[in-house]
């Protein structure tokens, strides 16, 4: 069954914006023109999961100029380190819930730092390590049930994730698998949506593919690559093996660059029962175009000089040309290469191949990028729903940032639906 579930009925396709994927709407905070203000809306929104607070967050983009990217590293450290501090005091002083809270939201504060860091960057790295060790140490004190994870993988190597559950018990589960795109990492994800899935009684696998910011970081011989529904087959595998899954309620959630890697993935790995999209993504091409400041409307394969043609001011840019492109594999090779290399992830000629119900989460401040989602959409063939947030309801950033509790209903709804699964 096709459906639109937008309370106006508008669909995705009648919303035309001049930026792709990141524009300023209602819904956010207005702090800065540049991307700052998706990464601080972002930051904002794990507040509801225990991952900030937003009065931390104001208070470390109070002095930063727009797009001064070492402003933004300092600030955000001198945060995540302060807060970092308070719940080592209160562990030393017995307070252990106080303690796990702290570094919950350190964990975020630390990931906000280092976000825009490169290769030649000496806090890159270290800023991913206090990331993650905060976030460990966070659900240890907080009791939070879950296993770090290492996911048997090819040539001997492995892929990290948590395996996160509503209860010790062991009996099998409707288990949502869980990925970000270019630039999230696993621990993130818990905040996004793994305890949202937690709290509806779903166990909750965050995991990172080859490319993603841990796995990467770990091991840089794991950068993206287009088959992810054989990179999907070791997680199911793994995730099958355990005996506190449902094999019958497996889903698959992507964010961002998981909106294309997720639909990918089920074209071919048919043991995953649902896929969902925030938002589905036919190519990276026209939203890396525009993110980089060319017109996604001239061929790009036709402009000479085409490395000469980006606007390495934005953030963003940089960012998508520097450590994102890294990650696959292309950061000494021209553009022209690194953008040939991302047409290779299209799910054009995919669309009968995807067989299980997909939800596809869109949203007003996507810009374009929704309305190229809208006409692939429309040729799957499969059981598909699509959500499409509008300005007012305040969700309409991209992954839907600025309102995860509204995105957590719109998901788990439809999976409880495609899996009849009401505990």
């Amino acid at each position: 069954m096709t459906t639109n579930n937008s309370t106006t009925g508008t669909p995705a396709a009648t919303v035309q914006r001049e930026t792709t994927v990141f524009t300023a709407t209602a819904g956010m905070p207005g702090r800065f023109a540049s991307n700052f203000d998706f990464q601080l809306a972002l930051a904002l929104g794990t507040a509801d999961t225990g991952g900030s607070a937003a009065g931390e967050c104001f208070a470390s983009i109070s002095k930063v100029p727009d797009a001064d990217l070492r402003a933004w590293q300092r600030a955000w450290t001198e945060t995540a380190k302060r807060v970092e501090d308070l719940a080592e005091q209160c562990l030393f002083r017995g307070h252990r819930v106080s303690a796990g809270e702290a570094f919950m939201r350190a964990s975020t504060y630390w990931r906000s730092a280092g976000f825009f860091l490169e290769r030649h960057d000496e806090d890159r790295i270290p800023n991913w390590k206090r990331n993650r060790a905060c976030f460990q140490s966070g659900m240890e004190l907080l009791e939070v049930p879950f296993e770090v994870v290492q996911v048997p993988y090819e040539a001997g190597k492995s892929l990290p994730g948590y395996f996160v559950k509503p209860h010790t018990t062991t009996r099998p589960r409707a288990t949502a698998i869980i990925i970000g795109g270019g630039d999230m990492t696993a621990e993130e994800l818990y905040f996004t949506t793994g305890a949202a899935a937690v709290r509806r009684g779903y166990n909750a696998f965050l995991v990172e593919l080859p490319g993603q910011r841990g796995a990467y970081y770990a091991d840089p011989d794991l950068t993206f690559r287009p088959d992810t529904d054989v990179q999907l087959g070791y997680i199911v595998d793994w995730v099958l093996n355990r005996t506190d899954v449902d094999a019958e309620r497996l889903s698959l959630t992507g964010y961002s660059m998981g909106g294309l890697f997720g639909p990918r993935a089920v074209a071919g790995e048919k043991r995953i029962k649902a896929v969902v999209a925030s938002s589905l993504t036919p190519s990276f091409v026209p939203s890396i175009l525009s993110l980089i400041g060319l017109d996604p409307r001239e061929p790009y394969a036709a402009i000479k000089d085409l490395d000469s043609r980006v606007n390495l001011s934005s953030p963003m840019a940089r960012l998508l040309l520097g450590d994102v492109r890294e990650r696959f594999g292309m950061l000494d090779r021209p553009v022209k290469d690194y953008i040939d290399y991302l047409a290779e992830f299209d799910l054009a000629g995919l669309e009968d191949e995807i067989t299980c119900p997909l939800l596809n989460i869109a949203g007003a401040g996507e810009g374009s990028m929704a309305s190229q989602a809208q006409k692939f959409f429309e040729r799957l063939s499969c059981p598909k729903t699509e959500r499409f947030i509008q300005e007012f309801e305040g969700g309409e950033a991209h992954c839907a940032v600025n309102n995860r509790s509204l995105a957590n209903q719109i998901e788990f709804d439809f999976l409880d639906e495609v899996f009849a699964t009401n505990e």
